[in-house]
């Protein structure tokens, strides 16, 4: 796949007055087979926001539902994780081609939805930890982001269904959406995330639980249902976590044991399909996810 950022077409939101929650930017960004929105170079080195850029500013394909084209019955958003390269051209091609991956696997399992790539400065950064800590602070950032992304779909369509999943950081992205979107105009106006399904994902394993009130409120609130793969045999995700984090991540153990998950929280073990394949969730468990997004209501 081939894409240029220069195709990337910026302009600025019509706010709906007196219904978004979010000041925020939308427009259209880098050509791809799949709908995308990105917030590419939106942040520096130092993970601060460049000039000309907001806290809710993000960028389309020109193509992304509700967005730039019409509505569509059911979309899922999926954001990428860490990718730290030494050229930065060559992580957001690395981006693109993850999107385009997961668009493949779930649609070869079935999916039958529209699936919308989110990509992000997850290379920024750098020292002995590799530019880590300042990928999660993008992370966390991009929050803000995704849900001006929801509020807008939400508004222009109001009937679909907007899902959320992740593979390993970009679980930090929709995990810091959800609680960015929760007691906002979306949840005020009855609205929802269907379902999210986060893959190896490199966050605490507190985070759904009781420990991390605002992100249990955030789930139990916001999602319908929500469901995690994990790998006990992950050992990229035991590397970060025990030595970088000094913790263990959701996408490794599952939540804590002996916490108390949300509600609407469903855990599924996929050591014996991913092993310690960190970057293979995808290739094994796409037929997990797309089973669990055709039945989000028995698990709820």
């Amino acid at each position: 796949m081939s894409f240029d950022r220069r195709q990337f077409l910026k302009h600025s939101a019509t706010t709906i007055a007196g219904s978004v929650a979010f000041a925020g930017a939308t427009g259209t960004a880098a050509a791809s087979d799949v709908p995308t929105i990105s917030t590419r170079d939106h942040f520096d080195d130092d993970a601060d926001l460049v000039t000309g850029e907001t806290a809710t500013s993000y960028d389309t394909s020109g193509d992304v539902p509700g967005v730039d084209t019409g509505c569509t019955d059911d979309v899922t958003v999926f954001v990428h994780g860490w990718d730290k390269k030494s050229d930065s051209d060559d992580a957001e091609q690395a981006a693109h081609d993850k999107i385009s991956h997961a668009d493949s696997q779930l649609r070869a399992n079935g999916y039958d939805g529209t699936v919308v790539g989110y990509t992000w400065d997850s290379d920024k950064g750098g020292g002995v930890d590799y530019g880590w800590y300042e990928a999660e602070d993008i992370a966390q950032q991009n929050g803000a982001k995704l849900a001006q992304f929801a509020v807008d779909f939400a508004y222009a369509c109001p009937n679909a269904r907007l899902r959320f999943a992740s593979h390993s950081l970009g679980a930090q992205v929709v995990l810091s959406a959800l609680r960015s979107l929760n007691g906002s105009w979306f949840t005020d106006n009855g609205h929802e995330v269907y379902s999210i399904h986060l893959l190896g994902a490199a966050q605490d394993n507190e985070a759904p639980t009781t420990e991390w009130m605002d992100t249990y409120d955030a789930i139990t609130e916001v999602v319908t249902g929500a469901f995690n793969y994990h790998s006990h045999e992950d050992d990229t995700l035991q590397w970060i976590y025990n030595v970088v984090e000094f913790d263990q991540a959701l996408g490794e153990t599952g939540y804590e044991s002996g916490n108390t998950p949300a509600p609407n929280y469903t855990e599924y073990d996929g050591t014996s399909q991913v092993g310690d394949d960190h970057s293979g969730y995808l290739d094994h468990l796409s037929d997990e996810v797309v089973y669990h997004m055709e039945h989000v209501g028995d698990y709820v």
